[in-house]
């Protein structure tokens, strides 16, 4: 006979070449998951105290003695466990339970690590995006993920960054190793497609068909990027996408926002590497996405400039006079650019640059407004996310024509609400469920289909206030 161990109290006997699972099943564990013994539901996972990893009961045959450790919430009831077992061997399991939230962005990676009991954020993380590498926009990752071995090489970048991430939370928060339990991705489709394993020729071209429309759940073998990689949790869910080019990163942060709580209509704009754009209310809205991540990235890269310096450089020179609202630099600036110090310069190649991104995000917000039919006054609140927008002037923003006049006053920064998304589905059982219903009622608008789209886009290069 062979001994199981459970939690250091409880030898259960069994026969060599055992099921794992069906030994503590008739042992009176019984778990909460459903994929019939298939290995695909994870939930099954039990602590191998021998190895030091994780193992998949379902899939495991006993052949020697084994001590292992389950958790009270990986079980069904309130424990699990039989009511008839001796009152020694009913020690309380162990209950420390902790969850990660990671957002993924095209240039950036943010990550939570997060106590599930106390719903509390005790450490965070943030890198690039080492995929960057292939290149800084979307665009670039869609052709670099399109084959097989492309998205192999990115899928390796993407988890060694959150094995990185995790490592340093773990080590900054010791009392979480072994006890993470799930981790919740958010993310553009294009990087959770990656994450899932999914190659990218689908978002190459019309009708930019996805894959990855409703969550998914990545293997957590797949998951591990190295041997090292020791705490992988048993749940590593990606959230749900609403379309190409509009993701989970801005369906998790309009429900996190909560800008369809009425019947006013709210809007969200994340502005990060890439726009994205929703404007809803209780019963329906729209979305969109404006290519503007590539334009702001280019004006940075030339003039040296980071983050929102630009938009306060920019507004300081149409008050000065030194450039007019169609863009132009007056003499004797214009073949030579202006200095900004700091070795920082403004040219005209920087502000082109920075023009047709603006115009993208200002179009983009007037093609919803009408798409819905109401005019842009009637929006209630405007919330600015991403790590673009955080530190954005909203002031310098409308003097420049990113945002219309009628949105002063009105608008509020909120930070990485992608983030905050992935932490409320890790705290909140029903938060995954909110953002399923709230895609459902979003419609995705194809500016690159729209006609009246250019026209709106030339008229709103210049800089003044719309």
């Amino acid at each position: 006979m062979i001994n199981v161990t459970v939690n250091g109290t409880e030898q259960i006997k069994c026969n060599k070449g055992d099921n794992l699972y069906q030994v503590l099943n008739a042992a009176g564990y019984v778990f909460a998951g459903n994929c019939g013994m298939k290995g695909r539901c994870n939930r099954c996972l039990v602590w191998n105290q021998d190895t030091g990893s994780f193992v998949k009961s379902c899939q495991y045959i006993v052949d020697r003695d084994i001590s292992i450790r389950l958790e009270e919430e990986q079980l069904t009831g309130i424990t699990g466990h039989k009511m008839n077992l001796p009152t020694e061997q009913r020690k309380k399991p162990v209950t420390s339970a902790y969850g990660i939230a990671i957002d993924i962005g095209t240039t950036t990676i943010g990550m939570e690590l997060v106590d599930l009991n106390e719903k509390a954020v005790k450490c965070s993380f943030s890198t690039l995006n080492s995929q960057i590498a292939t290149g800084a926009d979307v665009v670039a990752r869609i052709q670099a993920a399109d084959t097989k071995e492309g998205l192999e090489h990115l899928r390796l970048l993407l988890f060694s960054d959150i094995q990185k991430g995790v490592d340093h939370m773990l080590i900054n928060t010791p009392e979480a190793v072994d006890h993470i339990r799930r981790y919740v991705l958010a993310g553009n489709a294009t990087m959770l497609s990656i994450a899932e394993g999914l190659t990218t020729e689908n978002l190459f071209g019309y009708p930019f068909t996805l894959k990855n429309s409703d969550i998914r759940v990545i293997e957590q073998n797949d998951f591990i990027a190295s041997p090292s990689f020791e705490n992988a949790a048993s749940d590593v869910i990606c959230l749900p996408n609403i379309a190409a080019f509009s993701g989970a990163d801005i369906a998790a942060g309009a429900v996190a926002a909560e800008i369809d709580r009425d019947f006013s209509y709210r809007m969200l704009i994340d502005l990060g590497t890439n726009g994205e754009i929703i404007l809803c209310n209780k019963e329906y809205g729209v979305a969109t996405s404006a290519a503007c991540g590539s334009a702001f990235e280019g004006c940075f890269r030339t003039a040296n400039v980071f983050g929102s310096n630009i938009f306060d450089m920019l507004a300081l020179l149409l008050k000065r006079g030194q450039m007019d609202s169609e863009g132009v630099l007056a003499e004797p600036y214009f073949e030579s650019g202006i200095s900004m110090g700091s070795n920082m310069k403004i040219d005209m190649e920087t502000i082109r640059a920075f023009q047709l991104g603006k115009s993208a995000i200002l179009s983009g917000i007037m093609m919803l407004v009408r798409e819905i039919g109401i005019e842009l006054s009637d929006i209630a609140e405007v919330c600015i996310a991403g790590g673009f927008g955080f530190h954005l002037n909203l002031t310098n923003a409308v003097t420049l024509g990113l945002f219309p006049q009628s949105f002063q006053g009105k608008m509020k920064v909120l930070g990485n609400t992608s983030l905050e998304g992935a932490y409320l589905s890790l705290i909140e059982p029903g938060f995954i469920d909110t953002i399923n219903r709230f895609k459902e009622k979003i419609r995705y608008v194809d500016l690159s289909n729209r006609s009246d789209f250019n026209t709106i886009y030339i008229e709103h290069l210049p800089f003044r206030i719309y």
